[in-house]
C-alpha cells in the first residue's frame, strides 16, 4: 500500500464500540496492536467498515492472550487475511461474542 493511502485511511479512521458492529457481518481485519491502558493491556482492531471508512475496536480484554506477536505482526504484514465476526453479548453474562476467521 502506497503512503498517500496510509495517509488517507488514517483520517478516514473512527473508534467504534464493539457491540456497535452489525452481527453476523463480516468486518476485513486491516491492522492489529497491544496498547496499554489505564484499564490495563488491550488488543486494537482497525476493520474495514466500508471501503472509505476504517473503524477501530478494542478487543475484550480475554482476548489479549489469544493474540501473540507473531499473529500481530502477520495481519500487519498482510500474511493473513482474517475478518472480525461480531455475534453479539451473552444475554446471561453481557460478555461481547466475536469470531475472526481466515478469508
Amino acid at each position: 500500500m502506497d503512503l498517500s493511502r496510509k495517509i488517507q485511511e488514517l483520517d478516514s479512521c473512527y473508534n467504534m464500540k464493539l457491540s456497535s458492529l452489525q452481527v453476523d457481518r463480516k468486518y476485513p481485519i486491516t491492522f492489529a496492536e497491544r496498547i496499554s491502558t489505564r484499564f490495563g493491556p488491550a488488543i486494537v482492531l482497525a476493520i474495514r467498515d466500508t471501503p472509505d471508512r476504517i473503524l477501530k475496536v478494542f478487543m475484550p480484554r480475554r482476548y489479549f492472550s489469544a493474540f501473540s506477536n507473531e499473529d500481530i505482526d502477520d495481519i500487519n504484514s498482510a500474511k493473513v487475511t482474517l475478518n472480525l465476526l461480531y455475534k453479539g453479548q451473552c444475554v446471561n453474562t453481557r460478555a461481547f461474542k466475536v469470531t475472526i476467521e481466515n478469508v
